[in-house]
């Protein structure tokens, strides 16, 4: 494994481990989950719950895959990622969607700021399924893993990150 891949890995597992984690943390926190996704206004009510049911198992296959198959993985992490970021764009704006577990609204500047994020993401799911395979020195996939996983925890601050340098949002009109 090349150390591109086990980073991209690294990055992908810790991004998607911690959105699943805060959904699925506790029932209050799936029931937040499936609320939040009133933001999506063409999911009919009724498909909410089960929709968020569905988007954890996809997450903790992906997780899982990423850990084992990393090919497999890496399509997993583009198809979620593609339909996250096709749900959004429909929805024009990110919608809070307790990702990373939290409740808060998404750094300003719409979808873009989602859509951007989703890219990245995108393309380290590119480089964990497509980097060639390889040995490594173990302290050197130490060091890719460890570089991948602050690259994960960097994006599952994002809004945060976002919001120092962008200041508070605007309040939201409905």
């Amino acid at each position: 494994m090349t150390m591109l891949q086990l980073a991209a890995r690294a990055l992908l597992v810790v991004v998607f481990g911690t959105a699943l984690v805060g959904k699925a943390r506790s029932r209050a926190a799936l029931a937040a989950f499936a609320a939040d996704l009133a933001g999506f206004r063409w999911l009919p009510a009724g498909l909410r719950r089960s929709t968020a049911v569905g988007v954890i198992a996809a997450e903790l296959v992906t997780v899982a895959l990423l850990a084992t198959v990393r090919q497999a993985g890496a399509a997993a992490a583009l198809v979620l990622l593609a339909g996250f970021t096709a749900a959004t764009l429909r929805a024009g704006r990110a919608a809070d969607c307790r990702c990373f577990g939290r409740a808060k609204p998404a750094a300003r500047g719409g979808a873009g700021g989602f859509v951007l994020r989703n890219a990245l993401l995108a393309a380290g799911a590119l480089a964990a399924g497509l980097a060639p395979g390889g040995a490594v020195a173990p302290a050197l996939a130490a060091v890719a893993l460890v570089a991948g996983a602050a690259a994960g925890a960097l994006v599952v601050r994002w809004d945060d990150i976002a919001y120092l340098f962008q200041g508070p949002a605007a309040p939201r009109r409905s």
